[in-house]
């Protein structure tokens, strides 16, 4: 099983995971906007988790250098994208925000 990704892992995925995990992040996203405990959205975070966990795996798979050069370079520049663009482009042409989606040329 692979680690838990980092913060700044979790941020240079973050576009990713709205896009590509959409539907479970709108059921976390909606449940706790109903519940105010978090034990109430349990099964909907859970599948989030599982879901992120995949895209990681996904992400370090397909474009692992891409994805590892954005993310050290969010973490590098204090989580500012602005500073990491160039990064972030690579790594999205490598790893496109749309599965199945072809890279950008």
């Amino acid at each position: 099983m692979a680690r838990v990704p980092y913060s700044h892992e979790l941020y240079a995925l973050s576009r990713h995971i709205v896009f590509r995990r959409e539907k479970e992040h709108n059921d976390a996203k909606n449940c706790k906007e109903k519940h105010d405990w978090p034990e109430d959205c349990r099964p909907e975070s859970e599948a989030l988790i599982r879901g992120v966990n995949q895209l990681y795996l996904d992400a370090m798979a397909a474009a692992p250098e891409e994805f590892k050069e954005f993310a050290t370079c969010l973490d590098h520049y204090g989580l500012r994208f602005a500073r990491c663009r160039d990064k972030q482009k690579a790594f999205e042409k490598a790893f496109p925000l749309v599965e199945g989606q072809p890279p950008k040329q």
